[in-house]
Parts: structure tokens; sequence; C-alpha cells
């Protein structure tokens, strides 16, 4: 089977400028909206995730960085490997016990099952051709 190099990379390129808007607009919505930032560390002791406080001001530094980062294409692997963690805890904590399916009454994992794939794809792969990490040689800057 024939690889097209040029599209892979494009590929990888939009799939990570994509992923990259949601989550800096997510961690912006819980860093500037009011009252968003000490509603997730409530959110995040009543499923009782630990130290909820420090727990949503990581999540939300992580996805508006982390969101920043990916988008300019810049440290994504590590970006996305940060990203993973916070996704997995996410499927684990919150969406795996609602199956599959987003509906009305459950907020199920498909969406998040899918932005882990996406993530492990930029792991593995980098951040595609248009990206500010390709002008460095080290590959976990990229």
């Amino acid at each position: 089977m024939a690889k097209n190099s040029k599209f892979q990379g494009l590929s990888l390129t939009l799939l990570r400028v994509v992923l990259g808007f949601m989550f800096a607009y997510h961690g912006y919505s819980k860093l500037f909206v009011a009252g968003a930032l000490p509603g997730t560390a409530k959110f995040f002791a009543a499923i009782g995730i630990p130290l909820a406080n420090y727990a949503a001001v990581i999540v939300a530094f992580a996805e508006f960085f982390g969101g920043i980062l990916l988008v300019l294409g810049l440290l994504t692997r590590l970006a996305s490997l940060v990203l993973i963690i916070e996704m997995l805890v996410a499927f684990f904590k919150v969406h795996l016990k609602q199956g599959f399916l987003i509906s009305q009454q459950a907020y199920g994992y498909e969406y998040v099952l899918l932005i882990l794939a996406v993530l492990i794809a930029l792991l593995l792969n980098g951040p595609g051709k248009l990206a500010v990490g390709k002008f460095v040689k080290n590959k976990w800057l990229q």
C-alpha cells in the first residue's frame, strides 16, 4: 500500500489544530469565565477527585496551554501526553459508567474515545507538516 506522506502530514496538522482549538477553548472557559473554575473544582470533588481545587487549576492550565501548543505544533508530543492523561481520567471517572453513546440522559464515552484516538495519533506521529516545532531538531519539541 502506497503511503502519501503529503496528505498524512496535512491530515495530522488538521487534527492537531482543530483539537488544539477545542482544548484551548475549554481551558479558557475554565480559567476566564466567572465561576467556571470553582464549578469545575466542585464537580471534581463530587466525583471523588482528590485535591479538587488544585486538580481543577491543573486541568484548566493543561487544556488552555496544551491546546495552544497543539495549535502551534510546538511540544505536540508532550502536550498530547498530558492531555491523554487528563482524558483517561475523564474516561474512567465520568464517561465509562454512562455507556457509549452521548444522549440527553447520559454523556457517554464516544466523544472522549475519539479525542483519545486523535491524541494518541499525534503522540505517535508528531505535529504534521505545518508546525512551529518543525524548526527544531528534537522530535519531542515538535
